[in-house]
Order: C-alpha cells, then structure tokens, then sequence
C-alpha cells in the first residue's frame, strides 16, 4: 500500500495555503529538502547542521512564481514536536532559518480552525504576510508615506474577501457587540482588558478579562510560542482571548467569578512574566 504525502492535518494546511498562495502569485511546495531551500555550502555550519540540512525538509514552502524563490517556510508541530529529540531538530531547523534569513511559521492545529468570522489564524497570519510585503512595495514605489506604520487591522478592505470588511481585524464585530452591551447597561467593560507578558524563551501568555458589574467579571487565558515569522504575536494572541471571552460571555453564568479572583490571577502573571503589552479599558 502506498503511504500518503499528508496526514488529515496537513492536508487541510495545504489546501489552506493553496488558496491563499494562487491569488498572490506564488506556489506551496511540500517536503522540500533544506538543502535545496539554502545555499549550505561555504555556509559556515558545523556538520550537524550540515548533515541534518541534507536529510530534513520543510512540511511546506512558499515560492515567488516569478523569481522561484523561497519567501517563507511553514512547520506544523504535532503532538510529536513536545519530544526532547524532535526538539532538538526544531532548535537547529529555526537557527538556519535565522541565519539564512527565512521566515518560518509554526502552526498546530488551532490554526486551521475557522471560528474567527469564518476565518482561520492559519489564513490570518498567511494574509498578513502577504498584505505586509505589499505594503512596503508601496512604499518604496512613493505610494504610501514612509512613515506610516503597517497595521493588518486599519486594513479595511480585501478585494479576495469582498463579503469581509476589516478581514484582518478579525474580533472587529466581537468588539462592537461588547461596546453596545456596555451602552445598554449588560457589561460594566466596553471593551476586553489585555495583560500579556513573555517568558524566558519569549513564548507569550496572556489573560484578558471584562467585569459584568461592581463584583464579578470574566477571565480567560491563552499562550502562543514566539514565532520566527513577521506578524506580532501580542496582536495575535489579543485577538484570540477576545474570541475566547466572547465566547464565555455568552454562557457567563457557567464562568463568572469573583472580581478579588481576577485580581489575584493577574498578580499571579505579573510575578511570573515580564510584561509585553498591557490595554485597560
């Protein structure tokens, strides 16, 4: 029997890829070989370096249709990426990805999940990419001022997502919601609170709460690894509490708790990490 190229999760991955990747004029190659992506000779690696970019692959990566080059590689990490062996191999696959300046996304499942307006943090963080490098071309062409700042959510408008606006602002509704139940008197906060910090291999843990009155409120707490990737994980992970609280919200009586409790899990991250971004409302 012959074996298959993907299990069910990767196959998703390439599919998701795909559609991005045909509208932007470029292509997904799967399992190409390290040493083809880079150039390892004459690179000053050691010989394990060397052996392991001869034998490995990236699951997934990204090529200019027009120039047939590598713009991004992409990993996704299962269950057996949490071995101390293939974390070793994950170690030495990210450093060359740093020294030959390649960005490398790495994605579990929860990145394929559409539960963020029908949208995927996989597509997300693929779009943003894409609508990055766009941006700086238009500035370096004398389009867009050189001192503007690249921000996915001011992006209001995506001619492959005609039925989305804001496609990269992706709690854009959620919010709304929260600050018209503000205004009707049902939520004490009109918007999330955000305390994220990192930890000492700069992997991000964040809490983000809303108060329902004077005494109780909401609280829900995420992580995600640092990643070797253009896209800013305090945005990221910001984005996924929003969602997360939202969806509390709408059984709250199932997650209410304390005010003091709140307080007391927020203090409990201040000790433990080193502030990354912080928005009280």
């Amino acid at each position: 029997m012959n074996k298959e190229i993907f299990n069910k999760y990767e196959n998703v991955t390439y599919q998701r890829l795909n559609d991005i990747c045909k509208a932007m004029n470029a292509s997904v190659f799967p399992k190409v070989r390290i040493a083809d992506v880079f150039n390892i000779s004459q690179s000053g690696l050691t010989n394990t370096e060397y052996s392991f970019a001869l034998k490995s692959h990236f699951d997934f990566t990204i090529y200019n249709n027009d120039r047939l080059l590598p713009l991004f590689a992409l990993e996704f990490d299962g269950e057996s990426h949490k071995g101390e062996v293939q974390k070793e191999r994950d170690a030495i696959k990210n450093k060359l990805c740093l020294q030959f300046d390649l960005p490398l996304l790495r994605i579990n499942s929860r990145y394929l999940v559409k539960k963020y307006r029908n949208y995927d943090l996989l597509s997300w963080c693929v779009d943003v990419w894409f609508s990055a490098e766009a941006f700086f071309k238009s500035q370096e062409d004398g389009i867009v001022p050189l001192d503007e700042i690249f921000d996915p959510q001011s992006i209001y408008y995506d001619s492959s997502k005609e039925d989305i606006k804001f496609p990269m602002f992706m709690s854009y509704d959620i919010r709304r919601s929260f600050r018209n139940l503000n205004e009707q008197g049902k939520l004490k906060s009109s918007s999330p609170n955000i305390w994220i910090g990192t930890d000492s291999n700069k992997n991000y843990y964040g809490l983000s709460w809303i108060y329902l009155n004077d005494s109780e409120g909401l609280l829900t707490t995420s992580g995600i690894r640092t990643q070797q990737f253009p896209i800013s994980e305090c945005d990221l992970l910001n984005e996924i509490m929003t969602f997360d609280l939202f969806d509390q919200y709408n059984e709250h009586q199932l997650f209410k708790i304390p005010k003091h409790e709140i307080h007391n899990k927020i203090k409990k991250y201040e000790e433990k990490y080193k502030i990354a971004f912080l928005s009280v409302g």
